[in-house]
């Protein structure tokens, strides 16, 4: 009888330690398997950190992010979790020191935050065609996934920049596109004097200015020279008689400050203009463009963008 029920004992110390065990295993699975207490185990399958590693371009900058960091809390009064993301930020204006943009937007799922973290964010001021190091950082809370992780840059009535932080697809990143086009364009009824195309660019931002193009639209940038052949002293390019054809044939002129192709010409002379002529078009830009000169419907230089 003794015998029996140490025997049984023996047996139910054996049953609970493999039901301890299995129950240990459970907890431990880091793809999520339900513990013994019917909860996710998501403490372990939860991703604290994730290689970024893309570039977008906004307002004249063109920010690098490296390694996104998930803190479960910081400095900051409420003591709220907070996401880190290395940045190398690229100030490409040619002339003006600026800090980055702070127009940030950071989405998991249906949770979205915007309060940047005063005790981790670095976005330091970047003297112009120079680069500095520094950090985005954002408050979030115990729902964020960062897998889930989306960082929109700007705010809805610019073009915006969007960038999943751990997958490839659904990017946004603005990058310039170049522009194939070379070629003479004159004025109606001149042929002593003539602008020289010498190239072109799609962009989302005037980097000049620091600046954004509005919502649903692009920046079209032509660069070239101007050339008087003649004896004529007062001769000039004025971004008001710059006029882009667009594919469905209207016309639009230039972009206001984004166009900086103004330039005086001199007899028997050829001068560059301080910067391209700027024309707000329709996002994407694609299909068959003119570029013409004067407020006429001259014959003008075709290109097509791809």
């Amino acid at each position: 009888m003794n015998a029996m029920r140490r025997g049984g004992g023996i047996a139910a110390v054996l049953a609970g330690a493999l039901a301890l065990s299995g129950c240990g295993a459970a907890e431990r699975d880091g793809a999520g398997t339900v513990a013994a207490s019917g909860q996710p185990a998501t403490a372990a399958a939860a991703r604290t950190d994730v290689q970024v590693n893309r570039s977008y371009w906004y307002a004249g900058f063109k920010v690098t992010l490296g390694t996104a960091r998930l803190s479960s809390a910081n400095s900051d009064a409420d003591g709220s979790p907070v996401l880190v993301i290395d940045a190398t930020f690229q100030n490409l204006s040619p002339d003006r020191a600026a800090e980055p943009p702070g127009d940030l937007l950071l989405t998991s799922g249906a949770d979205s935050y915007d309060k940047l973290s005063e005790a981790h964010a670095d976005l330091p001021e970047v003297p112009a065609q120079r680069s500095k190091t520094g950090k985005i950082a954002i408050e979030v809370d115990d729902r964020f996934e960062l897998s889930q992780g989306v960082l929109t840059v700007g705010e809805p009535r610019s073009r915006q920049a969007t960038v999943p932080l751990a997958r490839p697809d659904g990017a946004i990143l603005l990058e310039p596109r170049p522009i194939s086009i070379r070629g003479r364009v004159h004025p109606e009824g001149r042929k002593d004097v003539f602008v020289t195309v010498t190239g072109g660019e799609v962009r989302a931002d005037d980097s000049a200015n620091l600046a954004q193009a509005p919502a649903g639209q692009e920046y079209v940038l032509i660069s070239f020279t101007a050339t008087n052949d003649g004896a004529a002293g007062m001769t000039y390019v004025f971004d008001r008689d710059l006029n882009l054809v667009l594919p469905d044939g209207s016309k639009v002129g230039n972009a206001g400050s984004c166009s900086r192709a103004q330039v005086h010409v001199q007899p028997h002379s050829t001068v560059t203009p301080d910067g391209p002529a700027c024309f707000a078009v329709p996002a994407p830009a694609t299909g068959a463009y003119r570029f013409v000169w004067d407020n006429k419907d001259s014959a003008g230089l075709r290109f097509s963008i791809d």
